[in-house]
């Protein structure tokens, strides 16, 4: 949503672009300048990621991305997977597999790390991770103030689970609609024909006296299935077996579904004084999936011997009902003591969950008429708590902003799974318990101590920045009557404790010259799902693994920008060599069995470039690009392979602001190189492709502005055969259906939305 900071002036420009430029302090004292044209206010980005106090992302040593509200609005970034599209070197994947055939998304990937391994965060409380029949796609952007992106790990500041990175929304406050008034508000309206969805939102904030101030949202869209004009029919290599003449969905397209999602947001504000404030949160987020899953409709085929079965599916329906809420109390205490000049405390409860079913009529290869109907219920309920002090003091010559605190939460993490088939023809039932890949239950703890100590030399031309963080969980399996246990391997209490480091170092010299370097370690903890799945089966077994290593991960990165009157630009290097990670289905040789094991080696490196120009007081030219390759094996005795990472991608944007008062055009081109061969023709990774996309910003009036979208207005792609799930950032990836691989290129996208304030 558009909800502008410091007065409700005109949107000049792209809001990317001007942020861009506005990142540098030349260009931030002339673009944060009131325009004579339009009296437009351009921000410089500011990030929390990096140092928890809030800093310029080009004065931070480190490699940090800001997606301001405005820049989500205008370029209809309305899911996980689109708010990365010009983002280089993060991607999201789509999923639509047997496990999880609604259309959702997996998690972010940044630099080829992703899944469970990235943090997500709402306002500073975690998001549940994904388990292997389930979704991680828990974000709306209504009421979104901006995203940070961490690239590389962050855990020493934020945790375990920052292994690759932090991706952190942060949403709007009562200040964000008053402005400065006793009453403020905004209204939108959206439109995507990429999967024919509408939304509406609305949020109204007042000022009580002078101490307190509230605010309400309210947003709610609905959706269909992603429509994929450009996709393939053919299945690729392995041609496309699903039986139309039954119903099917062709390879070229996704399940009908449906999609409803209901967006709340609340706060209360209370500031008694200069040195109190109290801020009161209540947040909920619905959505439901209903999916005709036709794909897998008619003769069933077995997945071992290739052969039918004999069962015949006439009828496929499910549906996913997915929550997240957040009730959350924050007080920020400013002493000015001589001590500490900032303590800020958060206690967030945090329920999350979804339950699955399914229903699905079927004829039995003894011409049986069945019902079957499953039930999956998962829930990850967070209780969290955050203290963070800042102290600031001097010793000789060198200025300290120490930043230390306690991080800490209790998770419980719970699964059940059901199946019952109704054989109507001999009025039967048989239920089955514990089947999908279910895990035991399990409470886990993480308490952690953490310190930073930025410190600033040379009359602040020279910054280094140590930190520590004394990490510590225990996961304490909680199995239920359903799980059945494995001999040798019966779940365990598991402890774990880490001392991370980090080290950081900025100097900035001559016109405008910056170099920095930063050394970084993460710390992975198994999940419950990771230690304690136990599923017998006839074919095979998933077998528990409670032997699991932590991820561990050393990280350095160099980086060199320039900045200018007219520009700057942004190189930097990164390298990690991750340890024990966790490799997920592993099938020893001779068995049946299949679990999960620590790789012995992963070694991920690459180059980040980033760009501004400003050729003219109304044409700008922005660009960021990303290169990263990597390898891996299983032990030290093993060959290393290549990692499946898409070696190239970037974006350049060029925007103008037309003669025509308040109207500005932009074209982003979107890049990205195929990925090759790896290790053999079922491991070999497409999507190269190329795009530009096309916007426009009018502002109609005072309090209005009209954001028109064409998305793949030039479209260019490169497709190769596949047999793996892969995507990229610009929704034109190879999303693998069971056992169908879709090309899910959507062709041609208009997006158009209208924002209101009052």
């Amino acid at each position: 949503m558009t909800f502008p900071r410091l007065a409700p002036v005109p949107l000049r420009g792209s809001t990317a672009l001007a942020l861009m430029l506005a990142c540098t302090p030349a260009l931030a004292q002339q673009a944060q300048s009131p325009s004579s044209e339009s009296g437009a206010v351009a921000l410089d980005p500011i990030t929390l990621l990096a140092d928890r106090q809030g800093t310029s992302t080009r004065e931070a040593p480190a490699s940090i991305s800001v997606i301001d509200g405005e820049e989500i609005d205008a370029r209809g970034l309305d899911d996980m997977q689109e708010l990365v599209r010009y983002t280089p070197g993060v991607e999201v994947n789509r999923q639509t597999t047997a496990t999880d055939p609604f259309n959702s998304f997996g998690g972010f990937t940044i630099r080829g790390v992703g899944g469970n391994r990235v943090q997500m965060q709402v306002d500073g409380s975690r998001v549940p991770e994904r388990i292997t029949d389930g979704t991680r796609d828990y974000l709306d952007f209504a009421f979104t103030k901006q995203v940070e992106i961490a690239k590389g790990p962050a855990s020493v500041l934020w945790g375990a689970d920052a292994l690759g990175g932090v991706v952190a929304i942060e949403t709007i406050d009562p200040e964000d609609l008053l402005l400065g008034r006793d009453s403020g508000g905004m209204a939108r309206t959206a439109y995507d024909s990429l999967n024919d969805g509408s939304s509406i939102a609305g949020a109204f904030a007042r000022q009580f006296g002078r101490d307190w101030s509230v605010m309400v949202g309210l947003s709610q869209s609905q959706s269909h299935e992603a429509e994929l004009s450009n996709a393939r029919n053919d299945g690729g290599i392995y041609g496309c077996p699903r039986n139309i003449d039954f119903g099917a969905t062709p390879c070229g397209e996704l399940d009908p579904s449906d999609i409803a999602a209901t967006h709340l947001l609340a706060k209360a504000v209370w500031s008694p004084d200069a040195e109190h404030r109290l801020e009161l949160t209540y947040e909920r987020l619905d959505r439901t999936t209903e999916v005709d899953y036709d794909n897998a409709l008619g003769p069933v085929y077995s997945s071992f011997t290739g052969l039918p079965t004999g069962v015949i599916n006439n009828n496929y329906d499910r549906e996913l009902d997915m929550y997240r809420q957040r009730f959350a109390l924050e007080h920020t205490w400013s002493p000015q003591s001589r001590w500490v000049d900032e303590v800020i405390t958060t206690l967030a409860i945090t329920p999350n969950g979804y339950d699955r079913t399914g229903e699905k009529w079927s004829t039995s290869a003894l011409g049986e008429q069945l019902v079957t109907r499953d039930y999956l219920g998962y829930d990850e309920d967070f209780v969290e708590l955050d203290i963070q002090a800042t102290s600031r003091f001097s010793t000789g010559a060198a200025n300290h902003v120490v930043t230390w605190g306690f991080d800490g939460d209790h998770t419980s993490t719970d699964y059940s799974r059901r199946d019952v088939v109704n054989n109507l023809t001999t009025g039967t039932t048989t239920e089955t318990r514990a089947g999908g890949f279910n895990f035991a239950n399990a409470d886990t703890r993480r308490a952690d101590l953490y310190v930073q100590d930025q410190i600033l030399l040379m009359d602040g031309a020279l910054e280094i920045t140590p930190g520590l963080r004394y990490a510590t969980y225990k996961i304490d399996p909680r199995p239920n009557a359903d799980y059945q246990v494995v001999e040798g391997a019966e779940p365990r209490v598991r402890e774990d404790e880490k001392l991370l480091k980090s080290l950081a170092a900025l100097y900035r010299f001559g016109d405008g010259w910056q170099v920095w370097g930063h050394y970084g370690e993460g710390f992975k903890m198994p999940t419950a799902q990771q230690l304690y799945t136990s599923v017998p089966g006839t074919f095979f077994d998933l077998t528990p693994a409670p032997g699991l290593e932590p991820e561990e991960v050393q990280s350095i990165e160099f980086g060199v920008r320039r900045e200018t009157a007219q520009g700057y630009f942004a190189v930097t290097a990164f390298n990690a060599d991750y340890d024990n990670f966790i490799q997920s289905f592993y099938n020893p040789p001779g068995t049946s069995i299949y679990t999960y094991r620590n790789l012995s080696e992963l070694q991920v490196w690459g180059l980040e470039f980033e760009g501004a120009y400003e050729i003219n007081d109304r044409l700008r030219l922005t660009g960021a690009a990303s290169w990263q390759k990597g390898d891996q094996r299983a032990s030290a005795e093993a060959e290393k392979t290549p990692a499946t990472l898409p070696p190239l991608s970037g974006t350049i944007a060029l925007s103008w602001d037309t003669p025509h008062e308040g109207l500005t055009l932009d074209l982003v081109g979107v890049f990205a190189s195929s990925v090759k061969y790896v290790e053999s023709e079922d491991k070999y990774k497409p999507a190269g492709y190329g795009l530009i996309d096309a916007f426009a910003h009018w502002q109609v009036a005072d309090n209005a502005i009209l954001n028109l979208g064409i998305k793949n207005l030039f479209d260019k792609r490169y497709f190769e055969a596949s047999a793996a799930t892969y995507s990229t950032t610009a929704s034109d990836a190879v999303a693998r259906s069971n056992p169908i691989e879709l090309q899910t290129g959507p062709g041609r996208v208009f997006t158009a939305s209208l924002d209101l304030t009052f």
